[in-house]
């Protein structure tokens, strides 16, 4: 059994440490083109969006219409996690075109961006940090056995720096040179994607629970990361003048993927 604090400095460490070098490296890249650091920023978050719908048994889909509340469970979560990001959304991008063209100094929330793809995404690391402290509280060890293993060791800050610099994508298109940075900026952007794998430790020491629902919440932040960044790969793209998307597009998104999983549970 790992002593508690053992488990949360692990933890800890494991997560701030690679995602804050990610934060500040990839908001550094001066000398690449923003279209192409997000460009590959969109691979990471085709990949985050797999490996986070099947923590969360991908929607519970493989029970056809039989997954009774869990299933239901899982499909809210989901759907708040939608929710969640078209509410950042609206308060951080203007209606007013003419506004939106003249960059963050204007509309200074447009922070809420990057904020909503690190909060939403940091939901999931709430059921890895759960987790592990699980793991961690019954492994009869050491941290390598609670993480699974030294692979594990070595994938779980990679994995942890390989999201961030999403995170760090999404800041940089919309607070690139020409933004107003403010040094408060990614020390947030860190604690938003990273405290909650610390509180989910703390919790999940003690306690055993389901935590698909977590990763059904935060495989949410892939949609959203991938749309503004599919926008910043726009060669008529401009630093800090994102286009107003409306409740509409986020419904039709939510519509969209529920219609094609409505059809895979017909044959589940």
């Amino acid at each position: 059994m790992v002593d508690l604090a053992t488990t949360l400095i692990g933890i800890l460490g494991a997560t701030l440490i690679p995602a804050y070098i990610a934060l500040y490296l990839v908001t550094n890249l001066k000398s690449i083109h923003i279209r192409y650091i997000a460009a590959a920023a969109v691979g990471l978050a085709m990949w985050y969006f797999l490996d986070t719908i099947l923590d969360s048994a991908e929607l519970d889909v493989n029970s056809g219409f039989t997954g009774g509340l869990s299933q239901a469970g899982l499909l809210i979560v989901f759907i708040l996690g939608i929710v969640t990001l078209s509410i950042f959304d609206y308060f951080a991008v203007p209606r007013n075109k003419e506004v939106a063209s003249n960059a963050s100094p204007r509309f200074p929330l447009l922070f809420l961006i990057p904020a909503a793809v690190a909060a939403v995404m940091g939901i999931h690391g709430l059921g890895e940090g759960w987790d592990f402290a699980t793991a961690a509280s019954s492994a009869p060890n050491s941290l390598v056995d609670a993480f699974g293993g030294l692979g594990a060791v070595a994938s779980y800050p990679l994995h942890k720096f390989l999201e961030a610099s999403v995170i760090a994508a999404v800041y940089s298109a919309y607070f690139g040179k020409n933004g107003v940075n403010k040094k408060w900026h990614l020390p947030v952007l860190g604690l938003l994607f990273g405290l909650p794998s610390l509180i989910g430790s703390t919790f999940g020491y003690y306690n055993n629970i389901d935590t698909t629902y977590f990763f059904a919440f935060g495989t949410t932040a892939a949609f959203y990361a991938i749309i503004r960044l599919v926008e910043a790969m726009n060669p008529s793209f401009k630093t800090g003048a994102p286009s107003y998307l409306g409740w509409k597009v986020f419904l039709s998104l939510v519509t969209g993927f529920l219609l094609l999983y409505t059809a895979a549970l017909l044959h589940a």
